[in-house]
């Protein structure tokens, strides 16, 4: 229920599987509240939600198990729309 508004958000890479620089929410599929898949150059990334809060977006990638951290693209100093 929070989750996609808690998503809706620029993310930046920081470690981790490499994604891609940012990702978008539009580039994000909700699959349920641990899995959702990524969306880039057409190609989907299955990842394990391990939590998204405080501006921070934490993946764990699905088949190798590997730890990915994303943070907020910040705008002006502040966090978020």
């Amino acid at each position: 229920m929070l989750l996609p508004s808690r998503m809706d958000a620029i993310w930046q890479y920081e470690s981790g599987v490499y994604v891609a620089d940012m990702i978008a929410y539009d580039n994000i599929e909700i699959i349920d509240n641990f899995e959702i898949k990524i969306s880039k150059s057409y190609k989907f990334d299955s990842f394990y939600l391990l939590g998204c809060y405080f501006g921070r977006l934490y993946l764990l990638e699905k088949n190798s198990l590997k730890y990915t951290s994303y943070s907020e693209l910040v705008e002006n100093g502040v966090i978020g729309n």
